[in-house]
């Protein structure tokens, strides 16, 4: 069995909380945002394999696989009643727990400014930077190959809303760890989720369900949050009007407010 990825317990007398990073990003991006939560939930960030702190990921290791590590942590510290956030890619991990794992040890789902399809089709309009295609698709796995320094500083300076110039002390800490991600992990993760496709799947996720996305999104500039709300069965969304793809970022607050509402409201449902 793999090492267990590297995980932070800001342990509390509530429910769980498990907060999972995006493509090239790390529990550092929850960092300011958590302790907003408090003593009152029990609180745990994770690094995907080959960001941050976790170990390398060894040859052939899938975003499927990234589950499985999200599993290890869950059974290693044998979490209950857990609400799994997902941000971005790590929103696509946790659909793969769920799919994998069921909901024995979840209770509830939080889906941060994702897309169950991240490839422009016709007739799909909910594509990554509302266009993404194959063309550019390669484009950005070559980049992610050859020069992953300009791929990941692209990528931090795009999770900002539209419009807006996030201070250089705000993108500094973010930037330094995303700048640790592997080729390997970025690959494997960016050409599992690349594949998958969830449009006609995830109306299977029948756990409550809270989507949040950022109204100034460039990653997801499209209305795909309501997409989702009509494809899940329990699910609700928030709109972060200032925020684009990092609402617990540049929206700290309300994020945490409406997090808390949700863990609470459905606690026992």
């Amino acid at each position: 069995m793999l090492e267990v990825i590297h995980h932070v317990r800001r342990p509390g007398v509530g429910p769980t909380v498990l907060f999972v990073p995006g493509l090239g990003m790390t529990s550092r991006c929850f960092a300011d945002m958590a302790p907003g939560l408090g003593p009152d939930y029990d609180v745990i960030t994770v690094d995907l394999r080959g960001h941050g702190d976790s170990p390398e990921p060894p040859l052939g290791w899938t975003l499927e696989d990234a589950a499985t590590d999200l599993a290890q942590v869950v059974e290693q510290l044998d979490l209950h009643d857990v609400t799994l956030v997902g941000w971005s890619l790590g929103a696509t991990v946790t659909y793969n727990y769920l799919d994998r794992y069921g909901t024995d040890r979840v209770s509830r789902l939080v889906s941060v400014e994702m897309s169950p399809h991240l490839l422009r089709e016709e007739g799909w309009e909910h594509a990554a930077f509302g266009g993404l295609d194959a063309v550019g698709a390669l484009q950005a796995t070559q980049q992610q190959w050859t020069d992953p320094d300009t791929y990941l500083t692209a990528l931090i300076e795009n999770c900002f809303a539209s419009g807006s110039e996030p201070e250089p002390a705000a993108l500094r800490p973010l930037l330094a760890e995303s700048l640790k991600t592997s080729r390997l992990a970025l690959l494997a993760l960016w050409s599992g989720v690349l594949t998958q496709d969830w449009r006609e799947r995830i109306g299977a996720l029948t756990l409550p369900t809270l989507l949040l996305h950022g109204a100034k999104s460039r990653i997801f500039p499209t209305e795909v949050g309501k997409w989702l709300l009509g494809a899940l069965p329990d699910a609700r969304l928030e709109m972060f009007p200032e925020s684009g793809h990092a609402p617990f970022l540049e929206e700290p607050d309300r994020f945490v407010r409406v997090l808390r509402d949700f863990v609470d409201g459905t606690a026992g449902a």
